[in-house]
């Protein structure tokens, strides 16, 4: 199971809780077990913080998002494997 990548692939849909609800509760099981994850999520929240970023706000375009999911998947795959 690919849980770590689930994690990054789906950040600002777990921060802002716009996940179905098995999958929400699935993400939060992990990252309860998975330090790295945890680590990960209290991270890009603080990111997100420090940015101003507000749900409705478009400081963190699509583009943006993309491309720091790319980042971080290939981070991610370097640490869980």
């Amino acid at each position: 199971m690919t849980l770590c990548k689930d994690v990054v692939e789906n950040i600002m849909e777990y921060i802002d809780a716009e996940l179905d609800e098995e999958t929400l509760k699935v993400l939060q099981k992990h990252s309860w077990d998975c330090p790295e994850c945890l680590a990960f999520i209290r991270t890009y929240k603080k990111m997100l913080e420090l940015t101003g970023k507000l749900k409705d706000n478009t400081f963190v375009t699509p583009g943006i998002r993309e491309r720091l999911k790319e980042f971080l998947k290939t981070k991610l795959d370097k640490s869980c494997i």
